[in-house]
């Protein structure tokens, strides 16, 4: 029986995670009514993808709380990098050219989003400490996963809004 669910779990995790990324972007559009809005996902992506690699290099078994890993990313690293977005926005709209709108951005929303993210971080962690393994294991993807999302948000969204921004024109 156990066999039989962890099957099913490896089937629809991918499932599961494809239809938070279709949601997430359906969201988007409807609010900001630009494609501009799925930027954030690009580097969500990158993050769903070094989360997996380390699952796999690190021998993490999929359990059915480590399976919603990819879902909880997305949700995670979606909350940041669209914070980011908005912020240069912001500054853009204030009269900042694209790279120094980006660095007013990182300093400014940056630092909130580390103390916000490493503070989870460390919350999480104390479910490494568990006996029991399947928590212990979540408790490992968990910081792996807002980690990740923090370092896509303050590394990977920058770049990603200055190569996009820039081949859209805006200086």
């Amino acid at each position: 029986m156990f066999s039989t669910l962890m099957d099913d779990i490896e089937r629809s995790k991918t499932f599961m995670t494809i239809l938070g990324f279709v949601f997430i972007f359906g969201f988007l559009l409807l609010v900001y009514r630009r494609l501009n809005a799925a930027l954030p996902l690009i580097p969500i992506v990158i993050i769903v993808g070094w989360n997996g690699a380390i699952m796999y290099l690190s021998g993490l078994e999929y359990t059915p709380l480590t399976a919603v890993l990819g879902s909880m990313t997305i949700g995670v690293a979606s909350e940041y990098t669209i914070l980011i977005m908005e912020r240069c926005n912001e500054e853009l709209a204030r009269g900042l050219f694209l790279y120094d709108a980006i660095q007013v951005s990182v300093q400014k929303i940056g630092t909130a989003i580390t103390v916000s993210g490493l503070t989870t971080v460390f919350g999480f962690a104390a479910l490494m400490l568990s006996e029991f393994n399947i928590v212990a294991n979540f408790g490992i993807t968990t910081v792996i996963t807002v980690f990740f999302s923090l370092t896509g948000a303050i590394f990977i969204m920058p770049a990603v809004i200055s190569v996009i921004y820039r081949f859209q024109g805006i200086r």
